[in-house]
């Protein structure tokens, strides 16, 4: 996975600046039962199953992913608390499907090919899946109850519906792949690393900023260079904009130097602002955000809870000017899956 975002300052002057360009529109999630479906904007789609109320946290999951090309290949991974032995088997409805080998990681059951798509179509029809070791003890069982209707809406949005390659509304019409183009985002390249606001130009924006109302206890601002170009340096400014049990809040600003002493900031502007950036005084905050010099990306990542199982999270490139969405994921049920599922994604180009 998934995992980003962004908005606003505190002077009078720049409380009408529009902070991002034409919205972006994301993929939808769909939840029916235990099941939760969701496709990005290449068509690319993900099912992902819920843990019901009466399981606990260590109860099976499974993913089940379908590529957005023509080939649409499928990849299913289940996950086990604890895996024993070094083979599982699985059963719908009491009925064998597939066996195997396990793996180490994340999902020690990986399944790809035709057998992950003759699983999924299983699964499609099925109400039970139950996971045995080779010598038919139980490993875990989980409800497959509302597969059908997420796999339906996978296939719609594939326009593999009564088509032959279809997870579960399969028909004998032809699939006739229409490509998908992918977005590009041209990014210019910050080379070396300039200078950087100092310590008093930080304490100056704090003050004058609505995050000085938030920041309670050990707070910790950062700033980072974005280069130089057309004879101004740049720098990424993070400030500490309040907290909560398990999310921490930062107010994105771009600092403008043309001597690399004096200062001017602005807030950092983004083309996308996820529905979780929280508002506080004019400002939408990132939240867990994190900088990587290296991709020139800052990421978000809002939990709906400390568990993680729910929540959105998004991640920018900077292109020389503001912030361009290159992927977003989310959760929007809180229901044990720690597998967001992707609704966005774009490739980046870098220039100098």
């Amino acid at each position: 996975m998934s995992l980003t975002f962004a908005k606003f300052l505190a002077a009078a002057s720049v409380l009408a600046t529009p902070l991002h360009a034409a919205p972006i529109e994301l993929g939808k999630q769909l939840f029916h039962k235990d099941w939760a479906a969701a496709c990005d904007n290449m068509r690319s789609c993900e099912a992902v199953s819920l843990i019901g109320e009466a399981q606990d946290d260590s109860a099976p999951t499974a993913a089940i992913r379908r590529a957005g090309d023509s080939a649409g290949a499928v990849e299913v991974g289940i996950s086990l608390a604890e895996p024993k032995g070094d083979r599982y088997r699985l059963f719908v409805d009491n009925r064998l499907i597939v066996s195997g080998l396990l793996a180490k990681g994340e999902y020690p059951i990986r399944i790809d090919g035709s057998e992950a798509l003759k699983l999924s179509r299983a699964m499609g029809y099925g109400r039970k899946l139950a996971i045995r070791d080779a010598n038919g003890a139980l490993l875990g069982q989980l409800s497959l109850g509302g597969t059908a209707a997420v796999f339906r809406h996978i296939d719609r949005v594939q326009k593999r519906a009564g088509t032959h390659t279809a997870l579960f509304a399969t028909g004998k019409r032809a699939f006739r792949a229409e490509p998908v183009p992918s977005p590009v985002i041209v990014a210019r390249r910050i080379g070396k690393q300039e200078a950087i606001p100092d310590a008093a130009a930080m304490v100056s924006l704090v003050e004058g900023s609505a995050c000085a109302e938030t920041r309670i206890g050990v707070t910790e601002d950062s700033a980072y260079s974005l280069g130089k170009h057309a004879g101004s340096y740049k720098a990424l400014v993070m400030l500490s904009c309040g907290n909560g049990a398990y999310n921490f809040s930062s107010a994105p600003f771009i600092g403008t130097s043309r001597d690399g002493k004096k200062w001017g900031f602005a807030p950092a502007r983004f083309d996308y602002v996820s529905d979780s950036s929280e508002a506080n005084g004019g400002l939408n905050l990132l939240v867990n955000s994190g900088w990587d010099a290296a991709k020139q990306q800052i990421s978000s990542y809002a939990k709906g809870r400390g568990l993680g199982d729910c929540g959105s999270a998004e991640t920018y490139v900077w292109d020389g000017d503001m912030f361009r969405l290159v992927e977003a994921y989310a959760m929007d049920r809180c229901r044990g899956s720690t597998d967001w599922m992707r609704l966005w994604t774009a490739k980046v180009e870098f220039r100098d």
